[in-house]
């Protein structure tokens, strides 16, 4: 028997790897394909055809999730722990927590190279590695089996991740663990790595320099003006508006996500996680207390075992309970996937071609007056800007 792919059809993968990390004779591995998504992929040679990789793709289909306990809004106390993440800190609060307590936090970061993976932190210096968004899917290599011995030795453990990655997580270690605790992100779904490298490759022959270091949600302009940012071998940061490159428009606009995302079943209210997390927009509904110029996240407590950590987040956030209609009001993927694009084939053609290029110069031409705009909104001071933005929204 040679090789062979676990599925044949592509929308029934969500590429967690769950198959990669229960296989006992290390016979499968993930494959890319002319877009970057990865595949499971059967060395015939070597699987002994007990069928285990089957049976934890149903458990990860099964979406054994459940309705939230409570919602809330919330922000960090630290100012500079606010401004290093992406909304309102909210997965840096508890994980923080965890490594004080001898824990473990377990979550995607970007290596040196630009890879985007996930890493078991025990230590503080780690742990700051997966702060921060990477709209790329991460290289979950054999992590899962990492977290089952550390679960197994009695450690505590906080994983963070996309739904279906925590799927592979229940799946793999078979059992509910009291000591690990769940973190799930509110997804749009995932750009592939192959995607990212080309644009880092783009950006590089645009801007003449080599990039060591990327944010894809800088605070420069304040939350509500994210912008991506680079560094480059001279230390050198580049602020990119989302007006100016496609990356990141293309990615909320469901054109270069894998085919899986588009019909995901965790984009819903029920949640797999003990705790989910996410940008709160939608923040102008509700009188807060937290200032919202830096980031406010909303996060749900979805078990009993997400529940007990409560205390832990109340002492390092400023936060309140919100109605949780309010919740997901503007958080769409928290009541349904994220659509196909209406560009997805030519982005994805892009990507197969190497015409990266090409495709980014064109969304540059297609949004002359929205780049002008962007410059106007991004000269403004942060509480000038906040305060045009909350009176127009209101």
């Amino acid at each position: 028997m040679g090789v062979y792919f676990l599925t044949l059809d592509k929308n029934d993968c969500c590429g967690c790897g769950g198959c990669v990390n229960i296989c006992p004779k290390d016979a499968i591995g993930m494959e890319a394909d002319e877009y970057g998504f990865v595949y499971p992929r059967i060395d015939g040679q070597k699987c002994v055809d007990c069928r285990l990789c089957h049976k934890i793709c149903a458990q990860v289909g099964e979406n054994n999730s459940a309705m939230p306990l409570k919602a809330l809004a919330g922000s960090h106390k630290n100012k500079d722990a606010l401004l290093k993440s992406s909304s309102g800190g909210v997965f840096y609060a508890l994980a923080e927590h965890i490594i004080e307590i001898g824990g473990v936090v377990c979550g995607c970061i970007m290596d040196e190279n630009l890879k985007v993976m996930h890493i078991c932190a025990d230590n503080a210096e780690d742990c700051l590695k997966i702060r921060k968004s990477k709209y790329v899917q991460s290289d979950m290599g054999l992590v899962y089996r990492q977290v089952k011995k550390l679960l197994s030795q009695g450690k505590q453990v906080l994983f963070t991740g996309t739904p279906c990655q925590i799927a592979a997580l229940y799946a793999v270690v078979g059992r509910k663990y009291e000591n690990l605790t769940t973190m799930d992100l509110i997804c749009h779904g995932v750009p592939s790595q192959l995607l990212f490298d080309k644009f880092i490759q783009y950006l590089e022959g645009r801007y003449k320099t080599r990039i060591v270091a990327f944010d894809f949600r800088s605070k420069k302009f304040g939350w509500k003006r994210f912008s991506m940012e680079f560094t480059d071998e001279n230390r050198r940061t580049v602020n990119i508006g989302k007006a100016r490159e496609f990356f990141i428009p293309a990615f909320t606009g469901g054109n270069i996500i894998r085919p899986n995302c588009l019909s995901c079943k965790y984009a819903s209210p029920n949640r797999i996680g003990d705790i989910t997390i996410g940008d709160f927009w939608g923040y102008e509904k509700v009188k807060l207390q937290c200032d919202t110029a830096y980031g406010t996240s909303v996060f749900t407590i979805n078990t009993e075992n997400g529940k007990k950590w409560l205390t832990v987040l109340q002492e390092k956030l400023v936060c309140q309970e919100i109605d949780y209609d309010i919740a997901v009001s503007r958080n769409t993927c928290l009541h349904k996937p994220t659509p196909k694009g209406n560009k997805r084939e030519q982005y994805l053609q892009a990507i197969r071609d190497d015409k990266i290029p090409e495709i980014a110069q064109q969304y540059r031409q297609r949004n002359l007056k929205k780049r002008i705009g962007e410059r106007v909104r991004h000269a403004m001071p942060i509480p000038v800007f906040q305060f045009l933005h909350n009176l127009t929204t209101k």
